[in-house]
């Protein structure tokens, strides 16, 4: 159902690419890390927030479901590292389709 966004959001991350999107009527700049089906069957992107329209939006890490994410854009922008605190094997996913 979300072929598309899997695919993107898996090259974004194999190639280490900031990606930009609108989720709930805002905009999201993130680094993607993993993308999962959590304990819901919802199928999700795991990824550090750099920034957000929202004046109160925090960097950090953030679960977005792929059912509320519109507008992607794979950015030319890229990060390097991983970011503190992530797993690979995050325990809140019953499936990870990809990761960093």
């Amino acid at each position: 159902m979300y072929s598309y966004l899997l695919e993107e959001l898996s090259k974004a991350i194999g190639a280490r690419l900031l990606v930009r999107f609108d989720y709930k009527g805002e905009s999201f700049t993130v680094e993607p890390h993993l993308l999962g089906r959590n304990h819901s069957n919802e199928d999700c992107l795991c990824g550090w927030l750099t920034t957000h329209t929202a004046e109160d939006g925090q960097e950090g890490w953030y679960c977005f479901l792929f059912s509320h994410i519109k507008n992607l854009d794979l950015l030319e922008d890229r990060f390097s590292k991983k970011r503190p605190g992530y797993d690979p094997y995050d325990s809140n996913m019953s499936r990870i389709y990809y990761r960093f």
